[in-house]
């Protein structure tokens, strides 16, 4: 059986557009909090649970924090008063003027969207081995009892292959343009040495999208197993039956042997898949080269 574990030209060249555009996605990090807000957080879950031990009501929710100009201004400073009126100013202009208040700016994007926009190598594998776990986890045999064996978390590994794609594009933003004169060679030598960590990175975006066709190619085989057990069971029946109105008793079962037969042969495929996505995921458990 032919699968895309066959060894050969690297995949994720020809895997990392997604709709014909290029998209880098990492989990949300997490903003870690400080020592005062989780001693507070600890200090109203216990408020919580005694609360609901004694039957008490719960506190009333606090009022919405002010806006930052409204908190300034409760200050009685010049600055403030210098900044109450400026804003009063402003607002009285635009309303003279018809001209409309000013938007909010826009939030910075994430440094693995913007990075998306750098059409460059690493950028293309970070790319692909996103690509290739979001349509891993929609296929139907992701969910399958078969997979627990080889089940992994891909995300974490997407993550990581992007956190290595964003380190390589900052240090090519430091090694900057190339020079002229003798340090030309120098910066040649780390050029190339970047593109060479950015291409061992394929690698690992290349173990993800092997999994993914092997998990595509199960999907299939888990379909056709079900129609055939379904085909089995409806098999029995239908025997039964021409048995039973049939002039001549004692009708073989050739039939039934024959849709057995194929199960076999596809439980038999279905185990070699499973054996070979385990033996694919094994790459990711490995540090980059």
């Amino acid at each position: 059986m032919g699968t895309a574990d066959d060894e050969g030209a690297a995949l994720w060249p020809d895997r990392y557009l997604t709709e014909g555009r290029l998209v880098v996605v990492r989990s949300p990090r997490r903003v870690p909090s400080s020592r005062w807000a989780r001693l507070r957080a600890a200090a109203v879950r216990l408020d919580r649970v005694a609360r609901a031990r004694l039957g008490l009501p719960s506190p009333a929710p606090e009022p919405p924090s002010p806006a930052p100009e409204a908190a300034f201004a409760a200050w009685d400073t010049t600055e403030a008063r210098v900044a109450a009126a400026a804003v009063r100013l402003d607002r009285a202009a635009r309303a003279r003027l018809g001209l409309p208040s000013p938007a909010p700016e826009p939030p910075s994007p994430a440094p693995e969207a913007a990075f998306a926009a750098w059409d460059t190598t690493e950028a293309r594998v970070a790319a692909a081995a996103g690509r290739a776990w979001a349509e891993t986890v929609h296929e139907p045999s992701w969910t399958s009892p078969l997979l627990a064996a080889s089940r992994f978390d891909g995300q974490a590994e997407v993550d990581r292959i992007v956190d290595l794609a964003l380190r390589i594009r900052s240090a090519r933003v430091a090694l900057g343009v190339r020079p002229a004169g003798t340090a030309a060679e120098y910066w040649d030598r780390q050029s190339a040495a970047l593109e060479a960590a950015a291409l061992r990175l394929g690698h690992r975006a290349d173990a993800l999208i092997r999994y993914r066709d092997q998990a595509a190619l199960l999907s299939v085989e888990l379909r056709q197993l079900a129609d055939l057990e379904r085909l089995e069971r409806s098999a029995a029946e239908v025997d039964g039956i021409t048995a039973a109105t049939s002039a001549l008793p004692g009708r073989g079962d050739g039939d039934l042997r024959a849709v057995a037969d194929e199960i076999a042969a596809v439980r038999s495929a279905v185990t070699e898949l499973v054996e070979l996505m385990t033996r694919t995921r094994a790459p990711l458990a490995e540090p980059p080269g």
